[in-house]
């Protein structure tokens, strides 16, 4: 059940099937060998999250300092969005929540998609509380105008 959650949010938060694939599988390999290093039996769904979060990091960071590689992930359009994948109730909201900076986008895909409460929020993300309200609050601050209207109209 973690390890489907911990897909999702690495595919929303890099937007590419594959990539998303190897730091999942990578978390879980890091947290194996956490775990029989330090002879815990189970681990928290927080650390795998983190963990996850760190990854997502490490990769965004190498694409943005090697422009040249041919599958540049900062340019890489999110093309088709597999539903069956993500499991996001509105194709729309996705496009949009796609479109928020990457802490913000990560803020919400936790706090409201994955029912994180503020403390796992921040604890997955190496963040204070406060700096998770902070970004949700411009997150949404962001969102609002974008899909306010469309809610009004009643087409969500």
């Amino acid at each position: 059940m973690n390890g489907d959650k911990a897909l999702r949010y690495a595919y929303v938060t890099l937007r590419v099937r594959a990539d998303a694939e190897d730091v999942a599988q990578e978390a879980f390999v890091r947290l194996w060998r956490h775990a029989s290093k330090h002879g815990v039996d189970t681990l928290s769904p927080a650390l795998l999250f983190h963990t996850v979060t760190n990854l997502c990091r490490d990769k965004m960071r190498y694409f943005k300092r090697h422009p040249e590689d041919p599958s540049e992930f900062m340019e890489t359009q999110h093309g088709a969005i597999d539903e069956s994948s993500i499991e996001l109730d509105d194709e729309l909201v996705l496009e949009v929540v796609m479109g928020l900076s990457p802490p913000e986008r990560q803020c919400i895909l936790l706090f409201y998609y994955m029912d994180r409460s503020l403390r796992d929020t921040a604890k997955s993300l190496g963040v204070t509380e406060q700096v998770v309200k902070t970004r949700l609050y411009r997150a949404r601050q962001h969102l609002k105008p974008i899909l306010e209207p469309m809610w009004k109209e009643g087409l969500m």
